[in-house]
């Protein structure tokens, strides 16, 4: 699925610990939404004003992030 014209939803939810684990990493449709509205309105026109931009880390769901033991904030 893009969300916009150079972003894609496997490369924001991209987790090789996630791979590791078994865990999905996809997004439910609030967090989706928002994702949208993150790579639309800031990331890609970040991208079109500089260039490239590689996402390393964009989304991780409750569970992936319990399991790193994330902020839950």
């Amino acid at each position: 699925m893009k969300l916009s014209k150079n972003f894609s939803l496997s490369e924001v939810t991209r987790s090789n610990t996630a791979k590791r684990l078994n865990i999905s990493n996809e997004p439910n449709r609030k967090h989706l939404r928002s994702l949208q509205g993150l790579v639309g309105d800031l990331i890609q026109p970040m991208r079109d004003a500089i260039g490239p931009i590689r996402i390393s880390s964009g989304y991780r769901n409750p569970s992936l992030n319990r399991a790193i033991g994330g902020s839950s904030k």
